[in-house]
């Protein structure tokens, strides 16, 4: 991480992290989404989404080395996504405005869900590119997922 300062539990595992957000996704589709972003409102404060909650993870900071805020986990959860979905939305947008007014906006659209698609995956699949573990959402909001189940 950034200095000498040990983080106090192990890095969660692609696997531990994956299932954290597998069991975010049933918790999202079970509760038609409402009780889960009631839910993580409350658990944000102690660093966590409902998956890592029930997973026994939680996310710190890695410049602190302490557990994150609310509102580091609203940046790293809401703000981070929003920022680089932008595009995709604005060409999803921009393609169903045209495709109301009678021009094909189709291909604008299609174009928008396979970006979106693309940012999604490598966000979520960039914790398997070395031993930091980070999604790119967690470099930039200087985030780890530790398990809290093991101390370092």
């Amino acid at each position: 991480m950034s200095d000498d300062r040990q983080l106090p539990y192990v890095l969660a595992t692609p696997q531990h992290r994956l299932a954290g957000r597998a069991v975010d996704y049933g918790f999202y589709f079970v509760t038609f989404g409402i009780g889960w972003l009631i839910w993580n409102l409350i658990v944000w404060t102690d660093g966590r989404t409902p998956g890592h909650q029930v997973l026994k993870m939680r996310i710190y900071s890695t410049d602190t080395k302490k557990p994150v805020s609310w509102g580091h986990m609203a940046l790293r959860q809401f703000v981070l996504p929003l920022a680089y979905g932008i595009a995709p939305l604005i060409l999803i947008v921009i393609g169903a405005a045209n495709s109301y007014n009678g021009n094909n906006g189709s291909v604008l659209i299609a174009i928008g869900y396979v970006l979106a698609g693309i940012f999604f995956c490598v966000d979520a699949f960039w914790i398997f590119k070395d031993e930091k573990r980070q999604r790119v959402t967690d470099i930039f909001a200087k985030t780890a997922v530790l398990n809290e189940c093991v101390s370092a």
